[in-house]
């Protein structure tokens, strides 16, 4: 007896996937509408319980393009720093740019988050003495984030999703400056403005002196720098 070696009735039913199934409504979506493509983001969009592993990458990958750049850093040792067998990194990111955008970004993120937080506590500490102190507590982090910004501007993985995210982390920072000088100093617009991004560019050209000159004494600088912003008003 010759055997029958069609494919089962069922699996005919399992390539249906235009059907929508809703009680007695079925209905059906139109085969030819194209599906519409979303707008590409760092990093692949993964499940809850492993966005974990992802960042862990992603502070992996941060900790060593800062302290050796992006060319030199390689995907064994990004792996060992995050506890996880290299060849997931491509699961978890398209290529070596997408992971790269993807620890600009969440740097800014988290440090968008911190900022975020200080608006909210800035009735209780002082706006300008919360930014100061934060800079000290976060100096290490503010370093390493420095660094890898710099070689961003410095290579040819621009993007406008990340420059824009740049953008946007330093207008918020001098809009918080800005705000709590004018409160807390009493200096008035437009000048509270550029005192906030004075001050802002000088921090910024601390960290990035501290990694040639450690011997900078970056509380000193802070004190200093309060001085000169001058009393806060009580």
């Amino acid at each position: 007896m010759k055997k029958d070696t069609r494919r089962p009735a069922r699996k005919a039913t399992a390539i249906r996937k235009d059907i929508v199934v809703g009680g007695d409504n079925a209905t059906r979506t139109s085969p030819m509408r194209p599906k519409r493509k979303s707008a590409r983001t760092a990093g692949r969009p993964v499940e809850t319980r492993n966005t974990e592993r992802r960042d862990a990458i992603a502070l992996a990958a941060l900790k060593l393009f800062s302290k050796y750049g992006v060319v030199a850093v390689s995907n064994q040792e990004i792996g060992e720093m995050a506890g996880i067998n290299p060849a997931l990194i491509y699961y978890y990111f398209e290529d070596r740019d997408d992971l790269f955008q993807f620890v600009v970004r969440k740097a800014l993120s988290d440090a968008l988050s911190v900022y975020e937080r200080l608006r909210h506590k800035r009735d209780a500490v002082g706006g300008l003495e919360a930014w100061l102190s934060s800079n000290l507590l976060l100096s290490e982090e503010i370093s390493s984030f420095l660094k890898i910004v710099l070689d961003y501007s410095h290579s040819e993985r621009q993007s406008p999703l990340t420059d824009d995210a740049i953008a946007r982390f330093y207008d918020t920072e001098v809009e918080i400056l800005a705000s709590a000088i004018r409160a807390e100093i009493g200096v008035a617009l437009p000048r509270a403005t550029d005192l906030a991004r004075l001050v802002s560019v000088f921090l910024d050209g601390v960290m990035v002196a501290r990694v040639v000159r450690p011997e900078i004494d970056l509380e000193r600088i802070v004190d200093l720098m309060r001085a000169m912003l001058g009393p806060r008003r009580r």
